[in-house]
């Protein structure tokens, strides 16, 4: 495996797609089953990259990779619209999830230095999980995860193979029983699933300011009493309208939550870990 560094120097900003249409086809959301991938892994990956915090080694697909093994489907036209549009999402087609944004890396830095944080046995959600990478440390640390992404692709050609390549050959086809994966908008997906978590971790999702209800709704039926919420975030996305500022707005006025910024960036693009609770 090859390791490689993220640039935050402030030339990655987020990039969106044109106006989006008034009607908006939200895909439903759907349990996705990791039976190709735990027999078919060493065909499906056959390179992998790293990423290094600390102690901590986390393996991950090549994107480039895994897009030339997706099917040409309704998805992978709009991964190639969005990158001719030099875009990072279609709105309602491809969400950005084949992309490990600065953020997702903020917030691995964050959980691992800050050891009070505990997973061992607890139920965590990777919420809009892309690579999956925060996800993978929690469960590396002994939790019982779910991920959920917008597109069933980025989990089936990503999301599970980053998971199986952080267990054990010998231990795949039972610790994977430990995951759960969905795809789909965030209603949808909060109305078919019944659990509640511990630990909600989610990057680069408050970008778009028409989903914050549906996002703190979330958040209202699937935080369990005493869980904890961490957002990493841009402080601005330009071109888009959403970032930390507007989403704290928005979780005062839901009044069942208090947030508080517990870590910030020192340079480059401004970039913020949000720490919610319930209130007492």
């Amino acid at each position: 495996m090859t390791s490689f560094r993220f640039n935050f120097s402030g030339e990655n900003e987020f990039k969106t797609d044109a106006e989006p249409q008034a009607e908006i086809q939200w895909l439903e959301s759907v349990e996705v089953i990791p039976e190709k991938q735990i027999k078919e892994l060493d065909s499906i990956v056959t390179h992998a990259q790293m990423v290094t915090c600390d102690d901590i080694e986390i393996g991950h697909v090549v994107v480039s990779e895994a897009i030339s093994n997706i099917e040409d489907t309704g998805f992978k036209t709009a991964v190639k619209l969005a990158e001719n549009e030099q875009s990072d999402l279609v709105t309602g087609k491809y969400e950005g999830g084949l992309k490990i944004w600065e953020c997702t890396i903020d917030l691995l830095e964050y959980l691992v230095q800050n050891e009070e944080i505990q997973f061992e046995n607890k139920n965590v959600l990777d919420l809009g999980c892309g690579a999956g990478i925060l996800g993978i440390y929690a469960f590396m640390k002994s939790a019982r995860l779910t991920f959920q992404d917008y597109n069933k692709e980025v989990l089936e050609y990503v999301t599970i193979p980053n998971v199986l390549l952080n267990i054990e050959e010998d231990t795949r086809e039972s610790d994977i029983k430990k995951c759960k994966f969905y795809s789909g908008d965030w209603a949808s997906f909060n109305k078919k699933i019944d659990n509640v978590f511990d630990v909600i971790v989610t990057s680069e999702t408050i970008y778009n300011e028409c989903n914050y209800d549906k996002l703190i709704s979330l958040f209202e039926d699937r935080l369990s009493n005493k869980g904890v919420i961490f957002v990493a975030a841009k402080t601005h996305y330009f071109g888009v309208g959403g970032g930390t500022r507007q989403f704290e707005k928005a979780v005062e006025k839901n009044g069942l939550f208090s947030s508080e910024v517990c870590w910030k960036s020192t340079g480059g693009i401004q970039r913020e870990i949000l720490k919610i609770t319930r209130i007492s």
